[in-house]
């Protein structure tokens, strides 16, 4: 059942605990949860630049909302219904970590596309000022995690050689610490980063054999290429990346203090998927699909007869 999924998250983030963490004293209870992130996490704030053509205002949260790129409402929203946490989301869908190392323009606004690093994290830097956005936020109590890469890494950015001269997985590894730095100096202390999942498996850079697509309107020239390779690619980067997740986030907290008096928690998102795939019926409504997506965008997009629980894409 795909409420199983939901669960395992809400679980996860509980409780302020981690196995990476730095000494400290906690109430051990999560009163606010603070998201950033792209698509997966989105709810509703690439909705509001599209219609509006401008930025959410400064200070205002946006209302839940279950139009969503993944499917309904956001992973976290379920976390603090499960937990009585106040929520505050300030993911894009299709946010990239930075600007600085492959920039995009969203035409909406006619400017760069809204990144976590340069758009994200100031306007919950300016919102934090708000006592009646933030009535209770302190650093015991709070929070904060990170889901992004998937644009980063895929078509757009690095997987597509779309990134800025000069710049590498390390720059997008750089840029993921750092976003850590600006929670931390705003008093932020727990931090969890969730970790990129098996995008090879994904309908959009699969292979045929495993239910990829051919061309999309995402990935539109897909069979100029040798598919197999950009699935091997993609299996490169999401497999190394997490690998850095896990081996800097315990050396950057602990040998280098780059983050004293907070906890760091690494979600496996990646181990989750994979979870899913080898046994869907353990997570999804029947008939459980973990190949094909619900909505299907080739030459426009159509949405499948089965319910969303059924799918895991």
């Amino acid at each position: 059942m795909v409420t199983m999924l939901l669960t395992l998250l809400s679980l996860a983030m509980r409780t302020i605990s981690s196995p990476i963490h730095a000494s400290m004293n906690t109430s051990g209870l999560m009163e606010n949860l603070v998201t950033f992130g792209d698509s997966y996490t989105d709810e509703g704030r690439l909705n509001y630049f599209l219609q509006h053509h401008k930025a959410p205002p400064v200070g205002e949260l946006l209302p839940p909302d279950n139009n969503t790129s993944s499917g309904g409402y956001a992973w976290g929203r379920f976390v603090a219904k499960a937990t009585g946490a106040n929520y505050y989301n300030y993911a894009v869908a299709g946010a990239q970590c930075t600007n600085n190392v492959d920039s995009r323009n969203l035409g909406a606004i006619n400017g760069p596309f809204p990144s976590v690093l340069e758009y994200e994290i100031p306007v919950f830097e300016q919102d934090i000022h708000s006592s009646k956005l933030y009535p209770n936020r302190r650093s015991d109590n709070t929070v904060y995690a990170l889901w992004i890469g998937t644009n980063d890494l895929g078509i757009d950015g690095f997987l597509g050689d779309s990134q800025k001269a000069g710049t590498t997985i390390s720059s997008y590894m750089d840029c993921i610490w750092t976003v850590f730095d600006r929670i931390h100096k705003t008093g932020g202390r727990h931090f969890v980063l969730l970790n990129q999942v098996p995008l090879e498996r994904a309908p959009m850079y699969a292979t045929p054999g495993i239910g990829g697509w051919g061309n999309s309107q995402y990935v539109r020239n897909k069979t100029a290429y040798n598919i197999t390779q950009y699935a091997n690619k993609l299996l490169e980067y999401t497999t190394s990346v997490n690998t850095m997740y896990d081996y800097g986030a315990p050396f950057y907290l602990q040998a280098k203090q780059r983050w004293q008096g907070a906890t760091f928690s690494i979600f496996d998102m990646h181990s989750l998927f994979m979870d899913v795939i080898k046994s869907p019926g353990q997570y999804l409504d029947a008939p459980a699909n973990v190949v094909a997506p619900f909505k299907s965008c080739l030459t426009g997009c159509v949405d499948s007869k089965n319910p969303k629980s059924s799918f895991m894409w």
